[in-house]
């Protein structure tokens, strides 16, 4: 029975464990478009020179906690940015940056034949990048206009002596701001200006960008510090291009616009939205046929990116010829929505909306990061993405309902990845390569979900209508069931992980109930019962049993 058609919302209990992304795209009044650099910056560009990022940090990271500065000074920044050059090229260029003024009212006038914007009556006494105020060496000089366009010119200091030897500036701070205040949030990170099209040999791309790090979510701990790398990681590549209000300057290898472009140089803008309007050659929506229990069947809309590397990426990894494009994240709100890749499909892909485990950057993601027309990148550089890998289009186009119903009906009868038992006390944990993990896949969730995420015509023990308030426990997997990496807490604080690899995990020789050894050389281990440990006449165990971390030669 097909039923009409409708896009779902719902709220529902995240893992305590997780830590989502709410990259918020900037508004108009954050960000300079259209900044002329010094003219002895580009020559005739040839994508063959690496990316170079050059990393300011604000007062506030020396203001941190010794320990907090070290980690993001020496280990979290330097590394990721490593990875990123390593990763990336750019077309050739030389010079200086030169960032643009803010103006005091956000009002500004272009004069024809001039790159220059000038504020109206004054420019602003601070330049901002996000939350952190701009060194005034790295600044143009003000140029304003008063009354008219004929009463224009410059103004203060002049130019002053920029960022050299640099294709993007990244601001780093560690200042608690509001945003800090949303349960969850690590770190976040945008771009703030975008270099000018000087002629048809450039491409003009974000030239500078911020990071904060919220200091209360800093963490020094060595169990940690993968997962704080891999949101470092994430967050600059925001930056740098992968954001729904960088998607309308897309451009192709030849460089020009996917989207057109108005009379000043710029796209549509989308009020509603509060960005630029990019075209269907960046973004298109489709819509899918989607099972739903009780044998019905809706029309699900989805937003695909369909640039040209992204859809032989997704549909290679899938293997999926008729895959248009790979899925934007549906859920989660600003700052998630169409800013990440659908977790349904690419569950631990580090650039989608939330962390659940083992993040990997893909050759997806690569592939994004090149389709915007000013990077080439290094697939070497890409990680292993397991999740969704071959397995076809009835995965990657159809509802999990659909894909647990097929798994069902297999000869062998149901298999691992179509079992979804009930969160239970206590947890039966599983094993995944170096991790183990627990069943939190299908709960029962606060709030009735909308019909196009209830995918369960039965479950042992669940009152039929109790059935709408039942799925996963993740709510951007489209509340589709899977398992899950955990970690231990204590009053609310992090303990340790679940990773057999990490040697910090290893639990204390009193409450070591389970005999496990975390180490480089440690796997898990599927455990036939619970262990005991056995101390005079008292006898210990874990509540939670399945699985451990054992090394093995």
């Amino acid at each position: 029975l097909l039923l009409g058609c409708g896009r779902a919302r719902a709220t529902a209990l995240s893992p305590a464990s997780s830590s989502s992304c709410q990259h918020r795209v900037p508004s108009g009044e954050e960000v300079v478009y259209q900044v002329p650099l010094k003219e002895n910056r580009v020559s005739k560009r040839n994508v063959d020179q690496q990316l170079r990022i050059k990393t300011i940090y604000d007062r506030s990271v020396e203001d941190l906690l010794p320990e907090k500065r070290h980690l993001i000074k020496n280990k979290l920044f330097p590394q990721a940015i490593s990875y990123l050059e390593k990763t990336f090229q750019v077309r050739k260029s030389m010079g200086t940056i030169l960032l643009s003024r803010q103006c005091a009212t956000n009002q500004y006038l272009r004069r024809k034949a001039d790159p220059h914007r000038y504020c109206r009556g004054a420019c602003a006494g601070h330049t901002r990048c996000g939350p952190v105020i701009v060194p005034e060496k790295h600044l143009q000089q003000c140029r304003v206009c008063n009354g008219s366009e004929w009463l224009c010119g410059p103004t203060g200091l002049p130019d002053q002596e920029g960022v050299r030897d640099a294709d993007f500036v990244l601001y780093v701070s560690a200042l608690t701001t509001e945003r800090c205040g949303h349960e969850n949030i690590i770190a976040y990170a945008a771009y703030c200006q975008l270099e000018a099209e000087v002629d048809r040999q450039v491409f003009p791309l974000p030239i500078a960008g911020y990071a904060n790090l919220c200091p209360n979510m800093i963490s020094t701990q060595a169990q940690e510090f993968v997962g704080m790398l891999s949101t470092v990681k994430h967050e600059i590549i925001h930056a740098l291009g992968f954001s729904a209000g960088l998607f309308a300057f897309y451009r192709d290898d030849d460089g020009k616009p996917l989207t057109t472009r108005y009379a000043d140089g710029l796209p549509p803008f989308n009020e509603s939205l509060g960005l630029y309007q990019w075209s269907n050659k960046v973004v298109h929506k489709a819509v899918r046929l989607w099972d739903v229990r009780g044998g019905k069947m809706l029309c699900h809309a989805v937003y695909l990116l369909t640039t040209p590397r992204v859809v032989e990426e997704a549909r290679k990894h899938f293997n999926c010829s008729s895959l248009e494009g790979m899925e934007l994240e549906n859920q989660g709100g600003m700052g998630t929505e169409l800013n990440h890749w659908e977790k349904r499909l690419l569950e631990n892909e580090a650039m989608t909306g939330s962390h659940t485990q083992n993040r990997v950057f893909s050759r997806i993601t690569l592939a994004l990061l090149e389709d915007t027309g000013w990077y080439k990148a290094n697939y070497s550089m890409a990680e292993k993405l397991d999740w969704g890998r071959n397995k076809g289009c009835d995965f990657v186009m159809k509802s999990c309902k659909f894909w647990i119903d097929q798994k069902r009906q297999k000869p062998n009868g149901l298999r691992a990845e179509a079992s979804y038992p009930i969160n239970t006390e206590p947890n039966i944990l599983g094993c995944r390569m170096h991790l183990y993990f627990v069943h939190l896949s299908l709960r029962k969730l606060l709030l009735y979900t909308y019909f196009v995420l209830q995918y369960f015509d039965n479950l042992n023990g669940v009152p039929a209508e109790e059935l709408p308030y039942y799925g996963g426990s993740v709510e951007i997997a489209d509340y589709c069931p899977f398992s899950q990496e955990f970690s231990w807490h204590l009053s609310g604080e992090f303990q340790r992980s679940s990773d057999c690899r990490i040697s910090e995990n290893q639990p204390d020789p009193t409450k070591n109930y389970g005999a496990e050894k975390y180490g480089p050389n440690s796997v898990c281990l599927i455990q036939k019962s619970a262990f005991v440990m056995e101390q005079c006449r008292r006898k210990l165990s874990y509540p939670d049993w399945g699985s451990g971390c054992y090394q093995v030669s």
